[in-house]
């Protein structure tokens, strides 16, 4: 599809009958980031009010929260909001039902995590708060002279299965000029087909998990190919702690800018990195704290989880919520200008990538993506043998029957190995590693 077509006449008529307004968010977007970081800081401040007034109206988990904390909502300043308990998992998993509002304009949409913690979660999105996040990225293409309607090649999770909402994701993402391949598929023979595709579709961006991109530009080497296309202007990362080696990997395979993203499904577009490197928030539509152990605001240059309020999430409010991700905060300001806030860092997880019997590799992903869908599961770490064999520790959330044990099974020997061993160990914890970090898929070298 021609990108003018795309981007003057399908994504409209798309934005149209879903009834959402990502365009006019991110006209608004265009003009925000250049504003004073202050003038930045008074929109925030709206917006909160804003959020906490919604909040209370039509969430009773909120309003309890607001009134034990004392805080009028439709006076709320900026510093109110350390004034309420921050969010976990367990809270959202416990409370979801008193935490939603189901009248919100454009109905709500069910979302679940990828569980790269351990720890899958189901929650719920309005179409503003969508808006907001898909405008967010659209906004951070443009910062390196790419625009929506443009060809996009995704190295990113597959299902196995393809139910008929994934289809018409398929037919909308090809009227779109974005193209899927299977980042949970990574044999030799795969990822020389993944290069034919790259050459015939040209495609003017890549985005994917960062260890996928680097291992498809390390097999193009060894086979003497090149990953990097005609009409390539830049390639994004996301879903992982971007590494130095695959960056210079990246790097060294094309002579585009590399930039990393964060962000998550219940969290949102968070921040990118600019083209002078600096990873700048989306202030707009986040509130980012940094908090140390003790929940205290970490020092300047300090290492903080990072704790997110979504300020147009208001169908299901995200307020304090804990990512269990880590980072350092960049004072002062980018040469590039924009007013918005950055982080010098993002220290969080990253996702082993597990080994196949075919003798490639598999996304950890690719397992997660299948023990999240057990509803009784509440937790589990998954360890691959230097044999290939998976052994999975589960926290049981009720009984999981053998028989469904054994279809969890097959589906992972889908992946790995038709002759791998999957061993399943129900235990009552699963502890941290001794650095204190949650690693949830572990695989040992060879």
């Amino acid at each position: 599809m021609h990108p003018l077509a795309v981007r003057y006449l399908i994504l409209p008529l798309h934005e149209m009958l879903v009834g959402r307004g990502t365009l006019s968010y991110l006209r608004r977007l265009e003009a925000s980031q250049w504003w004073p970081r202050q003038r930045l800081r008074e929109l925030q401040e709206r917006k909160l009010r804003r959020l906490l007034s919604h909040a209370n109206a039509h969430c009773p988990f909120y309003r309890r929260r607001l009134h034990d904390a004392g805080i009028d909502p439709d006076r709320a300043v900026l510093a109110d909001l350390t004034k309420l308990p921050t969010l976990s998992k367990a809270q959202i998993k416990d409370q979801t039902g008193e935490m939603i509002d189901r009248r919100v304009r454009g109905g709500l949409i069910d979302l679940c995590t990828g569980g790269s913690t351990g720890q899958p979660l189901a929650f719920k999105i309005d179409r503003r708060r969508q808006a907001a996040d898909q405008a967010a990225r659209a906004r951070s293409r443009r910062w390196f002279g790419i625009d929506l309607g443009q060809r996009e090649l995704y190295l990113w999770g597959s299902p196995l299965e393809h139910s008929t909402q994934d289809r018409a994701r398929t037919l909308r993402d090809r009227l779109t000029n974005h193209r899927l391949l299977d980042a949970f598929d990574m044999t030799p023979r795969t990822m020389s087909r993944y290069l034919d595709v790259v050459r015939r579709y040209d495609p003017v961006h890549l985005f994917g998990y960062p260890s996928s991109l680097a291992r498809l530009c390390r097999h193009a080497a060894a086979c003497g190919r090149s990953i990097a296309s005609p009409s390539l202007r830049a390639v994004f990362v996301t879903g992982e702690v971007f590494q130095k080696s695959d960056r210079a990997m990246i790097e060294e395979a094309v002579s585009v800018p590399v930039a990393d993203g964060y962000g998550s499904r219940e969290g949102g577009f968070v921040a990118h990195q600019c083209p002078a490197g600096a990873y700048h928030v989306t202030m707009e539509s986040h509130i980012v704290e940094l908090l140390d152990e003790r929940g205290r605001p970490a020092a300047e240059g300090d290492i903080g989880e990072i704790v997110l309020t979504h300020l147009d999430a208001l169908g299901m409010p995200f307020i304090r919520y804990r990512t269990g991700d880590l980072a350092i905060r960049r004072q002062g300001d980018c040469p590039c200008g924009r007013g918005l806030e950055m982080l010098r860092a993002i220290e969080g997880r990253r996702t082993d990538m597990l080994r196949t019997a075919s003798g490639g590799y598999a996304h950890g992903l690719s397992v997660i993506y299948e023990l999240r869908e057990v509803p009784q599961i509440e937790e589990f770490r998954v360890c691959q043998r230097a044999n290939l064999d998976l052994d999975i520790s589960i926290v049981q959330r009720a009984e999981i029957t053998p028989g469904r044990l054994e279809q969890v099974a097959g589906r992972l020997r889908l992946r790995i190995g038709d002759t791998i061993a999957v061993r399943f160990n129900l235990v009552n914890r699963i502890a941290p590693d001794p650095s204190g970090k949650h690693r949830h898929v572990v695989a040992q070298s060879p």
